[in-house]
């Protein structure tokens, strides 16, 4: 992935979101909706927006663009795919916890796998029963990519046991055995919850690597004397700025328009 300013046909190639934050005019926050020009209230509602308009756009799609400009704060405009856009955003503290409540698409093939094992326990008449047991696929992810969360709707107890089962069979022979998933039944919450390991790309594998260095280049840069340290504390912050510059790029545009 290139940190130069795009060429132009490269531009109109690439797919934009320019999330513009004001304060203090409060505006709705609607993360559903797919276009229109978008202000909010506070950072964590815009870099929610951000990271998962940029996920539900396509994913390993790398020429995605986001730009927030806050008042208060600078300008900062991330390129790549979504999960190298939201492992940039997460290493801004002021943004990382917008990433953290973001919400993003499960994987495609966990719906493929949904609807082969749902569709012939439906015709049994069990979606929506009273006192049903909740059934939910939690798709994870590495710190710091959001998980996904699918829900399946309550069932009556013994297909929802089915179901939790077949389904997590199902999910694991889908991903080729990568993604093995598992079955808790949390008898508290009356639900059934099935796990797996969502797979990422070598692309989004690379940018969480990078997150995790710079965690803890700043974590070893913040515990040196300033003065005794200071050879080690200048490659360290070398480092530390080659990496937080990957993704990020000087904002190109004034047009805020989500797109």
């Amino acid at each position: 992935m290139s940190t130069s300013s795009p060429s132009p046909s490269a531009a109109r190639r690439s797919r934009t979101i320019d999330v513009y934050v004001s304060s203090p005019a409060p505006i709705g926050y609607d993360d559903t909706c797919a276009s229109g020009e978008r202000r909010f209230v506070s950072l964590s509602a815009a870099t929610r927006f951000a990271v998962s308009h940029a996920a539900a756009i396509d994913a390993g799609v790398p020429g995605i663009t986001v730009t927030i400009a806050a008042e208060g704060h600078d300008d900062v405009c991330v390129s790549g795919t979504p999960g190298e856009i939201t492992c940039a955003l997460a290493t801004i503290p002021a943004y990382t916890a917008g990433v953290r409540t973001a919400r993003i698409p499960a994987p495609g093939y966990l719906r493929a796998a949904v609807d082969e094992v749902t569709l012939p326990i439906q015709w049994q008449g069990s979606v929506g029963v009273e006192a049903g047991v909740d059934v939910r696929v939690l798709s994870t992810r590495p710190d710091p990519l959001p998980n996904s969360t699918l829900l399946l709707g309550q069932w009556a107890p013994d297909l929802a046991h089915r179901l939790a089962h077949d389904l997590a069979r199902s999910i694991t022979e889908r991903s080729g055995q990568r993604s093995p998933a598992t079955v808790t039944y949390l008898p508290d919450q009356g639900r059934y919850e099935i796990t797996h390991p969502a797979p990422i790309s070598d692309t989004d594998a690379a940018a969480v690597a990078r997150y995790i260095r710079i965690t803890r280049l700043r974590a070893n840069l913040a515990a040196l004397d300033p003065v005794a340290d200071a050879d080690c504390a200048v490659g360290l912050a070398a480092e530390l700025h080659v990496l937080e510059s990957y993704s990020r790029r000087v904002p190109f545009t004034d047009d805020r328009t989500v797109r």
